[in-house]
């Protein structure tokens, strides 16, 4: 018999690969827009990225600084701390925030983020996305207190109902669990689905924080919704098999998604030999896989 019932209340927020893809998000959120990325691209595609969420005038500056940090760290801090001295401003703050966070300084990348914010006379937007990219650095960098209460500082103004205010509340819902707020996070993650629906995460994270609070209709309805928004992903696959076992009326359903979890993931990843665990609690055939494919499939 599937023993899947202490995972409802697991106490680690969510998986390692979970985790994982998440600082990989953290990490391009970093490099400009809320919305966009710029990090590996080229100057030209950075500069037009940036056009629309920071000032024209300033968003070349800003793209070629950002450009110096993806070449190396130390190049980006300097170009940073130079613009500073130019009266840069938020924008210098910004990119030394970046340069910081890509040599996994994150301490000061998040004291960068927040000199930045605290400067006067910025609008609400330009000083929530500093304010949220000080939460990540901050939760990529294992202080969830702290996360949290520069994503407040994020949300005390109220901000356009946007996919960008969405991934706020999105990222303050991860540092709540990480803080042992799982009602706060509750609440942010009802409205990450409402304003970031378009992404895929925002419903698996919020599938996965009902299952561990036991309300299973809930993580039902989301883990299906960011299945159909994410049919490639082992993880929503795995998560997928988890709360269809837990409800206890769907086996051949919850080995599918396993089954599904193993071919989409590596199979030494984390993702994948939980699968294949599951799948053999549930007495479901385990098959070798070759290239992320099982045999004879």
């Amino acid at each position: 018999m599937l023993i899947l019932a202490a995972l409802a209340m697991a106490p680690t927020p969510y998986d390692r690969e979970i985790e994982a893809l998440l600082q990989r998000r953290d990490e391009r959120k970093a490099a400009e827009a809320m919305q966009r990325p710029v990090e590996g691209s080229a100057q030209g595609d950075d500069r037009a990225s940036l056009v629309g969420v920071v000032p024209p005038a300033i968003a070349e500056r800003l793209a070629a600084c950002l450009a110096e940090a993806n070449k190396t760290p130390e190049a980006g801090i300097a170009a940073a701390q130079g613009w500073a001295r130019d009266d840069g401003g938020a924008y210098a703050a910004q990119c030394h925030g970046y340069a910081l966070g890509k040599a996994e300084r994150w301490k000061e990348a998040a004291d960068a983020f927040e000199s930045g914010a605290a400067i006067a006379g910025l609008d609400a937007v330009t000083r929530a996305r500093l304010w949220s990219q000080a939460g990540n650095a901050a939760l990529i960098g294992g202080d969830a207190p702290r996360a949290v209460r520069a994503l407040d500082h994020a949300l005390e103004t109220a901000l356009p109902a946007t996919l960008a205010t969405g991934e706020i509340h999105l990222d303050r819902a991860r540092a709540r669990v990480a803080a042992g707020d799982q009602p706060g996070a509750r609440a942010d993650l009802d409205l990450a689905v409402q304003l970031a629906g378009a992404d895929p995460l925002a419903w698996l994270l919020s599938a996965t924080l009902a299952r561990r609070m036991n309300d299973l209709p809930l993580a039902r309805a989301h883990i299906e919704e960011a299945a159909r928004r994410a049919r490639n992903d082992a993880a929503v696959a795995l998560e997928q098999g988890i709360i269809y076992a837990l409800g206890g009326d769907r086996d051949d359903a919850a080995r599918a998604a396993f089954q599904r979890a193993r071919e989409l993931a590596a199979p030494e990843s984390d993702v994948g030999k939980q699968a294949a665990d599951y799948l053999a609690q549930l007495g479901g055939a385990v098959l070798p896989v070759e290239s992320g494919r099982e045999v004879g499939r």
